[in-house]
């Protein structure tokens, strides 16, 4: 990713280096992906205060 000249906006532009559709449905790190998928199922959430 590189920043292209910015004119007179108020936010840059940045340029999308189109190799990375390459990686799009790649999973990188399988273990680290189950762990916190494990850790989603067994979280517990805490009680809801507000009752309607």
């Amino acid at each position: 990713m590189k920043n292209v000249k910015i004119l007179n906006n108020k936010f840059p532009l940045v340029a999308i280096d189109n190799s990375l559709e390459k990686l799009r449905n790649k999973i990188m790190f399988p273990e680290k992906l189950e762990k916190a998928n494990k850790m989603l199922l067994t979280a517990k959430l805490p009680k809801n205060m507000h009752k309607d």
